[in-house]
């Protein structure tokens, strides 16, 4: 059986957006703020470099005084992605655990988070985006990983 992906972005409020991830009867959910890393760009550039080739990017994400790091791990049409939960900034191996884990094709997973992606894009409007995030809708970035989705080998 292929284990799929479920992403899910709330659209954000006074600067905290929910994030969810499902696979294979587990699933994640936590709110990420946007500062101090500018998370959702990161997250893009990762899925775009993911797309590339074998590739190890991580991204950070905060959710005060929490904090995550989303591992992709890349190995020809494979992807592995892990998420770390650390009790603080710190970021302490001892205190690491993984909370999360889905391994498959990484074009069905990163197509997963680019339809919503595009879908959280439809949903706010630029402006309101922008202010209720904190930070700019990463526009360029998205569309880089859009050419690259087109691109992309069909699973």
């Amino acid at each position: 059986m292929r284990q799929t992906l479920g992403v899910s972005l709330e659209s954000p409020q006074h600067g905290f957006m929910s994030l969810r991830l499902k696979a294979a009867g587990q699933s994640f959910v936590t709110v990420v703020s946007h500062a101090p890393y500018d998370s959702l760009r990161d997250l893009i550039a990762a899925l775009s470099a993911v797309l590339d080739g074998d590739c190890e990017p991580t991204v950070n994400w905060n959710s005060e005084p929490d904090e995550y790091d989303f591992r992709f791990q890349a190995r020809g049409d494979r992807l592995l992605l892990e998420v770390i939960h650390y009790p603080d900034h710190r970021k302490l191996p001892e205190t690491a655990a993984t909370v999360f884990s889905f391994q498959g094709p990484k074009t069905v997973a990163c197509r997963q988070f680019w339809d919503e992606l595009r879908d959280l894009r439809t949903r706010a409007g630029r402006d309101e985006f922008d202010r209720q995030w904190r930070r700019a809708f990463p526009e360029r970035e998205l569309q880089e990983l859009t050419e690259r989705i087109a691109g992309a080998p069909h699973d």
